[in-house]
């Protein structure tokens, strides 16, 4: 469970952005608003009656009490800073009071394309952030995804948008992913690298069969100037809880 008690806390590169409170009178009512709130990287789960519920983790489901919801409602990672709710909802854990929600870059595993792998998904450095809050190496499996907290350096030019994607390299073994990044060119090594949180589904990935396994992530790291791998003990969802 990656929740983490405080006030506000910056998290970069999020796909799009909801604080729920309007004009606060003065620093006092402001703290008071965030006063034992929790944040946590969670999975919102659609319902069909245009609702929804939040997955905290791999067993454990919140329902927000408060009418906010996103637009383009669909599966998908997301930042939430929120404080539980005395109201109880029938089927699920807990009730809650949500206070933000920033939702993350959530993307499926990209196929392999062979010798274009390069040209298309980028050799570009990034860095795992080894000070993340949500976990010691910078990467954790949670629900059925995989998480990265990560740094990456960039350009000038705003509008360019980077590139970042999981990919299966390795047909011999399809727990061997690589972690992409395309820059298009716009890096200026002079420039702070910027953080981001981007989430993987890992449905795309065959059955563990209730076995834990290796998950091996292969990437670029500017902090080595080398290629590094990192490995996560994984089981896959259809068979029980995932492990970090």
């Amino acid at each position: 469970m990656k929740t983490l008690k405080s006030f506000m806390l910056l998290v970069g590169i999020l796909l799009g952005s909801t604080v729920f409170y309007s004009c606060l009178d003065d620093d006092d009512a402001y703290s008071e608003f965030w006063r034992d709130s929790v944040q946590a990287i969670v999975t919102v789960k659609p319902l069909s009656d245009n609702s929804y519920y939040i997955q905290l983790d791999d067993s454990t489901t919140l329902f927000p009490t408060n009418s906010y919801v996103p637009e383009n409602l669909k599966e998908i990672r997301a930042f939430v800073v929120y404080k539980n709710d005395e109201k109880k909802t029938e089927g699920y854990d807990q009730s809650v009071q949500l206070l933000r929600m920033d939702t993350l870059l959530t993307k499926p595993i990209a196929p392999d394309l062979g010798s274009e792998n390069d040209s298309y998904y980028g050799t570009d450095m990034l860095a795992l952030n080894g000070g993340s809050i949500w976990s010691k190496n910078g990467v954790w499996i949670e629900d059925g995804y995989i998480t990265f907290d990560f740094y990456i350096q960039r350009g000038y030019n705003d509008n360019v948008k980077h590139f970042l994607n999981l990919v299966q390299t390795n047909s011999a073994d399809p727990y061997e992913l690589e972690f992409r990044h395309n820059a298009y060119g716009n890096i200026d090594s002079s420039l702070r690298p910027s953080a981001g949180l981007v989430s993987f589904k890992l449905d795309k990935l065959p059955s563990t069969e209730g076995k834990t396994v290796k998950l091996k992530i292969k990437y670029k790291s500017f902090a080595s100037n080398d290629y590094n791998t990192v490995e996560l003990d994984y089981k896959s969802k259809d068979t029980g809880d995932t492990e970090e």
